[in-house]
């Protein structure tokens, strides 16, 4: 069985320092808004065991000012589920809960549970390279009606 640091080699791209931008849809969580400008920042972590992803962006809405936001995500891999694992957690208090197979090709999705003011929601997340040095990120979510297609975002490495 693969160590969780073996298996982490698989999300070594997600290393280094990115940047993008990106919009949201309105839904029942946000208003919409764009991402004029997204970094983030990736790094192994913790003896090898977690990839750190620190993401900081402002936030443009349709009425109001621009306003900063910031999130940490933990990528893990659990070898009794043979599952990469992570966890989200975000400046306006969003924790999400994701599991993942792996790449599949250029493509990694993700089911993530979203918790937010006492709910759960099912999301789906599609994360897609394209080369060495861009990858786009792409969420829905599943409000009790279906899947609704929610935020994306495209980044380049700096």
């Amino acid at each position: 069985m693969d160590s969780p640091v073996d298996e982490l080699r698989h999300l070594l791209f997600f290393t280094g320092t990115w940047e993008g931008t990106g919009a949201f849809e309105a839904t029942e969580l946000t208003p919409p808004f764009s991402q004029p400008v997204i970094r983030v920042e990736g790094s192994i972590r913790l003896g090898g065991q977690w990839l750190e992803q620190r993401f900081a962006w402002i936030e443009q809405p349709d009425s109001g000012g621009p306003r900063m936001a910031e999130a940490l995500r933990l990528w893990g891999y659990s070898p009794g589920r043979r599952l990469f694992v992570s966890e989200w957690f975000d400046s306006m208090g969003r924790r999400g809960t994701v599991t993942s197979p792996g790449w599949r090709g250029d493509e990694l999705v993700a089911d993530t549970t979203i918790s937010h003011a006492g709910r759960q929601i099912r999301a789906r997340e599609i994360f897609t390279r394209h080369g060495d040095s861009s990858w786009r990120h792409a969420a829905e979510m599943d409000f009790g009606r279906g899947w609704v297609p929610t935020d994306e975002q495209v980044f380049h490495k700096l």
